[in-house]
């Protein structure tokens, strides 16, 4: 990859009209490097579930939902070292007291099953999270960059980072978006509650419950209730 490259992807990020658009563009523009899937979220930490912090979502059809149903990044190497480090690192060289668990590797085993061997992540300061993380996926088993290629990985990360706060700040329309019993549903969904579970807590039928999920997936224009809290969070019309 040449440096105009990333100077271009750098100056359409400004242009982008959603999340989606961003997503396309930066999975076009590393696949040049080796990587053919990526995820840009926040860092869970004490406890917090990875799907409402997920802010692209660039893995391969499957993954995403064995990943946090299995609730992985508990044990992943790669998701526990992006908590402790702001220095962008290869997957290969997470230090072995987090890589090397059977945990982990089983993560590691199960993501290969996809597609995915190896990788490069950069964390990054939040001011939605804690720390975020941009991890570029790879189905080479060995991911290679010179440090100019990294600089290069980096430098995208932090504006596509800075893309998706100035699109979250500048929609004006997004109270609009959720009556308060969606953005109910979708906060206890968030916690991790079924809808059954939900609708004791809220005093609702399970089956008026769901039908406010489903109201909440049409709004978005997505197919499931995690793809739903994820925008409901990005969007900050809720709080998990």
């Amino acid at each position: 990859m040449i440096d105009s490259e990333v100077f271009d992807f750098v100056e359409r990020c400004r242009k982008h009209a959603n999340v989606g658009q961003l997503l396309t563009d930066l999975l076009h523009t590393v696949k040049t490097l080796g990587f053919e899937h990526l995820i840009l979220s926040g860092v869970p930490l004490g406890g917090q579930k990875l799907a409402p912090m997920v802010e692209l979502n660039g893995w391969p059809n499957g993954w995403f939902e064995r990943y946090v149903d299995a609730e992985h990044a508990v044990v992943d190497g790669v998701c526990i070292y992006s908590a402790k480090t702001l220095k962008p690192f290869l997957w290969a060289d997470v230090p072995a007291k987090w890589s090397g668990t059977k945990a982990s590797q089983r993560v590691a085993g199960e993501a290969a099953e996809f597609g995915i061997m190896s990788g490069f992540a950069v964390p990054m300061l939040s001011v939605s999270h804690w720390q975020s993380v941009l991890s570029f996926a790879s189905s080479a088993k060995v991911c290679s960059l010179s440090p100019r290629q990294e600089v290069q990985l980096v430098t995208m990360a932090i504006y596509a980072g800075m893309a998706i706060q100035a699109l979250s700040q500048r929609d004006d329309k997004n109270e609009d978006l959720l009556t308060d019993r969606e953005r109910e549903v979708l906060l206890w969904a968030a916690a991790g509650k079924t809808s059954s579970e939900t609708s004791q807590i809220l005093g609702l039928t399970e089956r008026t419950a769901k039908w406010h999920l489903t109201k909440a997936r049409e709004a978005f224009g997505v197919a499931t209730t995690t793809q739903a809290v994820v925008e409901a969070v990005r969007k900050r019309l809720i709080h998990p």
